[in-house]
């Protein structure tokens, strides 16, 4: 434990593991999660501290089963006397509760009762004072960028640093734990314009605060994105091609990844029923997930069912080959679960055909569009129907030739993913996604009449 913690890895396993014994002799099985975590937040502007903040939780969570019924209940307090009064309260609930055949915990031979656990906690970086100095840099970086453009201005920088540790316990024999921390940087700066003022920011963020983006490069990039984005201005409606900047595709694929959930697919609420073995995507595209990658911001060696993921292929040139199933929805499914309680872990979207850089993408898409952020709008996940405020730039014969507002893009999930033309070697990571820009063939554009 470290002195931001309340409690160890061995206590709170110790915790978890007293609430199942709880459960047992009261006739129910469980499945406990015991958790600590520490946050701190220190946001800057002008040199001057605008909010520091620190934040340390505890918590456990129970979930019973007793004659195919369930029900959970939860506590701040770890104590004897909270945690028996917790698993008496879910054993109340859950008599309440209309019986389900598939609410019941996996089966013992699906549990990772050992093996990998990738590293997902690195120590330093989230002590009130590194965090002050952190977001004082890129505060003073951001400075001096603005002293040397009349037109920018600082609106923001901050550093937020975690840790935490959980641990899961069930009747079936599981009792495992895990150490994570998480760090998060950002500067947020403004322009004057003609008609106001425009924003924009860059982040970086990373398990490690050794492996964050500087100051300098934070603010150099924020500053960039900022100016870029004066100028703007509207465009006839037309269909075009479409490049989407990697922040952007990265959310292109969790809408994509979401279609291929379990319980969307037992509920038939998905634009892809029945995905595998099947096109779903370009044929020369493949998404591969590595639940155990070093540091990685969705790493870990199991759910909370307390079963493991696998490196696996999603898409297989363009081939629906596998789904993310919880327990519950693998049950539904008549399926094994695949150890995605909580989504996906690390994703990496491929191109089996060469892309290139931000430049050599650009020339591709010629004249068209380049997403840098969705503004509003939505998707409808059952269609796959897909419509969104967007800003970005416009592109001529592979230059940008100025900044786009009041425009908005419309299409369907299915089309884009089978339209798919590259993915540029511009790869950057945003979350669990790993992806370049995207280059999708035509969509339709909504700009003036």
């Amino acid at each position: 434990m470290t002195g931001h913690l309340t409690h160890s890895e061995e206590e709170l396993r110790a915790w978890a593991a007293f609430a199942v014994e709880r459960a047992g002799l009261l006739g129910a099985e469980a499945s406990v999660t015991t958790r600590t975590t520490y946050s701190g937040r220190v946001f800057v502007a002008n040199g001057a501290v605008e909010t520091a903040e620190r934040d340390l939780q505890q918590s456990l969570g129970i979930s019973v089963y007793c004659e195919g019924r369930s029900a959970g209940a939860s506590t701040a307090a770890l104590n004897r006397e909270s945690v028996v009064r917790v698993v008496e309260e879910a054993l109340l609930i859950a008599r309440q509760v209309q019986p389900d055949a598939d609410s019941e915990l996996p089966p013992a031979d699906w549990l990772a009762l050992s093996g990998p656990a990738p590293a997902r906690y690195a120590e330093g970086g989230a002590d009130t004072d590194e965090l002050l100095a952190a977001a004082l840099a890129i505060d003073c970086a951001a400075r001096e960028r603005a002293a040397a453009d009349p037109a920018l201005r600082i609106s923001e920088s901050a550093a937020i640093g975690s840790e935490g540790i959980w641990a899961l316990a069930t009747s079936r024999g599981f009792c495992r734990s895990s150490h994570f921390s998480s760090h998060h940087r950002w500067c947020k700066m403004m322009a004057s314009t003609e008609n106001g003022s425009v924003s924009d920011f860059e982040q970086t963020q990373d398990r490690r605060f050794s492996a964050l983006a500087g100051p300098d490069i934070l603010a150099a990039r924020a500053a960039e994105r900022t100016l870029a984005a004066r100028g703007a201005r509207g465009v006839a409606s037309r269909r075009c091609p479409v490049l989407f900047d990697p922040s952007v595709a990265s959310q292109l694929v969790g809408e994509l990844v979401v279609a291929l959930n379990g319980m969307a697919q037992y509920r038939r609420s998905t634009f892809l029923p029945d995905p595998l073995d099947r096109a779903i995507a370009a044929d020369h595209i493949d998404l591969y997930e590595d639940p155990f990658e070093p540091f990685g911001l969705a790493s870990g060696g199991f759910d909370s069912d307390g079963i493991a993921g696998s490196a696996r292929l999603l898409i297989e040139g363009g081939i629906g080959r596998g789904l993310l199933l919880s327990a519950m929805a693998a049950r539904k499914l008549g399926l094994r679960s695949t150890g995605n309680a909580e989504g996906p872990y690390n994703l990496r979207l491929s191109s089996r055909t060469a892309g290139g850089d931000r430049a050599a993408m650009l020339t591709r898409l010629g004249t068209g569009v380049l997403v840098t952020s969705l503004q509003g709008g939505g998707t409808d996940p059952v269609t796959g129907n897909w419509t969104r405020a967007i800003s970005g730039f416009w592109v001529e014969d592979g230059e940008v030739a100025h900044a786009l507002r009041d425009v908005t893009l419309a299409g369907s999930l299915g089309e884009m993913m089978m339209g798919m033309v590259a993915v540029g070697d511009d790869v950057e990571r945003h979350g669990a996604v790993r992806t370049g820009s995207i280059l999708v063939g035509e969509m339709q554009l909504g700009g003036k009449a």
